[in-house]
């Protein structure tokens, strides 16, 4: 009889901590659940005004002057937007509503619009950048996350890289894998000391690297599209090379010959 009341006892303090444990679980998806709303809210509340600015700027009159500062200011507003932009993309990614498109572009169009939108970086740097093309054809892939991902690495290779120095950009495509491959000189000593490069909000080297989300988007893109990013350190030099799977049966559509999805920019891209 007693044996049996430690039974019951023990039957009853279990069923307590499962109730308990079902509660933590619930309070702390119920909390995942606000971050991304907040999140969401937060972004998308930037980025209508942000775009108004941005749409303003290039009409505003330049004095004699104030090149300068006008520079400084679409510099800021520029990396403001960036940004948030950024931030949108992980509220999209945290809340599941960030689909896969297809549609037909030029790889070489997609890097090209990254660096313009980083021009004043690259010419405040004095920055060298070297794009070596070797994708033939259009291909088949998902345009947005493509310009997302080719920009937060752009962008961290020129923030990274200093003054005077070099980034290269290499595009390439074998056996139905495209490869990104964006390497750049490294000014930082303590680059090599950082674990968790991909890791969302990790502790950066200084406070001037953005909000340390870029990289960590460029991986969960990666992943979504099927392919992968990795990095590597020699001689001062950092590397990150992302990899890309390309639908053969859309290739094969490509190779049909067909002009109808061609676009001038990412965001004016037709999905298959």
């Amino acid at each position: 009889m007693q044996n049996l009341s430690k039974i019951e006892i023990l039957e009853n303090e279990v069923e307590f901590l499962s109730k308990k444990i079902l509660e933590l679980n619930k309070k702390l998806i119920d909390s995942d659940k606000a971050k991304t709303l907040f999140l969401s809210l937060i972004a998308n509340k930037l980025n209508d005004p942000m775009t108004a600015i941005l749409g303003m700027l290039p009409h505003l009159k330049i004095q004699n002057g104030n090149e300068k500062i006008f520079s400084t200011i679409c510099q800021e507003a520029s990396d403001l937007d960036f940004k948030i932009q950024n931030l949108i993309t992980v509220a999209e990614i945290e809340s599941g509503n960030m689909n896969n498109t297809h549609a037909l572009l030029e790889i070489k169009k997609i890097i090209d619009e990254a660096l313009e939108s980083l021009k004043y970086i690259i010419k405040d740097k004095n920055i060298e950048i070297n794009v070596e093309n070797l994708v033939e054809k259009k291909i088949v892939t998902d345009p947005k996350k493509i310009y997302i991902i080719t920009k937060n690495l752009i962008s961290n290779a020129c923030m990274h890289c200093p003054q005077n120095g070099v980034v290269d950009i290499i595009l390439s495509t074998e056996k139905s894998i495209l490869t990104l491959l964006i390497k750049n000189e490294s000014s930082e000593p303590k680059l090599k000391e950082i674990p968790k490069i991909f890791t969302r909000f990790s502790e950066k080297i200084d406070s001037r690297h953005g909000l340390g989300i870029g990289l960590s988007i460029v991986r969960e893109l990666c992943e979504s599209l099927g392919g992968s990013v990795e990095y590597d350190i020699d001689n001062n030099f950092v590397t990150f090379k992302v990899k890309l799977p390309l639908d053969e049966a859309m290739q094969d559509f490509q190779a049909c010959g067909s002009n109808e999805f061609l676009f001038d920019s990412f965001d004016d891209a037709i999905e298959l």
